[in-house]
């Protein structure tokens, strides 16, 4: 299903482009377009050019939710159209379902997934994220009446509850992984998960923090939340030059304060992040996704009969970032501890069925590296304890110690 906004009333979609041609043309639009201000309309002459393809699934606020007749509405709207104005392309909005998200980011059926997609590392081995621009985490909705029931999200983990949670989303995954005692009740209809609750067809519900802020009620009872999620615009592997763009462009939206006002506006207040705490959080986030990864690595070390240790390969990854690091011996110094904590995590990584090849791992790895470099760039200088605060937040692996995390917060606060 496809809407077309361009900026105006919704029309049918173009012809499809071949997604190569497409990546290269939005990225020659966008480097015309680079000098000119968000106001600036292309000659008359100019001429046609393919649309932003936006994935969203319209049914996650505040990120993304229909809204009758003028089209879906939400934070990660607001954003791409921003973007593509500013690009100078009209942007098409793609309806996807959260269990199909996968499979047509694999089918190019967009360019680009904006609907509060949240940073996991599955995810980041079909595709390829932009730098991390919102926090939520996972809670627990329930019924006010039943407070002593349900002192907290924990007590939600027992025989006989009902969890209801949106189907094929990542809070189905953490429903399964924190609540295994409990019987999950996948739902089609993510907006109906409050009255579900409070109807009594579930005796609780799996939202986040900035959804269930929307939600919230005075017969409704939030509890948590006890996650800390990362959202990113989501693109397909191959789409480097694409996500380069608009991670400058989210570093200037930042710097400008267009995005922060953004998001305090559909996420609260408490939401409000400068341009300086948001390059923080992007590394630490994308440190957490590097991390996240090696358990993969670890089960396919496994199968291929291989050691967790492997020097060689770590001396390609260090010559590796210090020809792409502007600052090559501050990034060593960062990687060097993110190799050991690597290596931590595979040796604590429980026996699991295979997944995906080391060569497909390692490309996923490459593009997190790809980011996180470019953030490690960008950081302003930051006090170790802070480095570590936000390490301590969003790196909870098994095998990662405090100590490990403050050897990485030392190598990040050099200069």
């Amino acid at each position: 299903m496809y809407q077309r906004v361009n900026h105006g009333p919704v029309t049918f979609p173009p012809r499809a482009v071949e997604p190569a041609k497409r990546a290269v043309a939005l990225l020659l639009v966008a480097l015309l377009c680079s000098a000119a201000t968000p106001s600036t309309s292309p000659p008359a002459s100019t001429p046609a050019v393919p649309p932003l393809r936006v994935g969203t699934s319209a049914d996650y606020q505040p990120f993304s939710l229909a809204a009758g007749s003028g089209g879906p509405k939400g934070l990660d709207i607001d954003i791409a159209r921003r973007l593509a104005l500013d690009l100078g392309t009209p942007v098409e909005l793609v309806l996807f379902s959260w269990p199909d998200l996968l499979d047509r980011l694999g089918r190019h059926d967009f360019d680009i997934a904006m609907s509060g997609v949240t940073v996991r590392p599955d995810r980041a081995v079909a595709g390829r994220y932009t730098r991390p621009y919102a926090t939520t985490g996972a809670v627990v909705l329930v019924r006010a009446a039943d407070a002593k029931r349900f002192p907290s999200a924990g007590e939600v983990n027992r025989d006989g509850v009902r969890l209801a949670v949106n189907v094929g989303g990542h809070l189905e995954s953490i429903a399964r992984a924190r609540f295994p005692r409990a019987a999950i009740e996948p739902v089609t209809d993510n907006e109906s998960l409050p009255q579900r609750v409070l109807d009594g067809r579930a005796d609780a519900a799996i939202s986040d923090s900035a959804e269930a802020r929307a939600w919230l009620q005075p017969s409704l009872r939030v509890l948590g939340p006890f996650t800390t999620d990362h959202k990113a615009f989501l693109l397909p592997a191959g789409n480097a030059d694409l996500a380069r763009r608009v991670d400058a462009w989210m570093v200037e939206r930042e710097r400008d304060g267009w995005l922060d006002r953004e998001r305090r506006r559909w996420l609260g207040p408490g939401a409000a992040v400068d341009a300086r705490a948001a390059t923080r959080d992007a590394v630490s986030a994308l440190v957490a996704l590097r991390l996240g990864l090696m358990p993969y690595v670890a089960a396919a070390k496994r199968a291929a009969h291989l050691p967790v240790e492997d020097l060689a390969q770590e001396e390609r990854v260090i010559a590796r970032v210090r020809a792409a690091a502007s600052a090559p011996e501050r990034a060593a110094a960062v990687y060097r501890q993110l190799i050991d904590m690597a290596k931590a995590v595979q040796r604590q990584s429980p026996s699991v069925p295979a997944g995906p090849g080391l060569t497909a791992l390692r490309g996923a790895i490459g593009r997190v590296d790809e980011q996180l470099l470019r953030e490690i760039d960008r950081s302003p200088p930051l006090p170790r304890a802070e480095w570590q605060a936000a390490l301590r937040r969003d790196v909870e692996l098994p095998g990662i110690t405090s100590d490990m995390r403050a050897r990485l917060a030392e190598a990040l606060a050099r200069r």
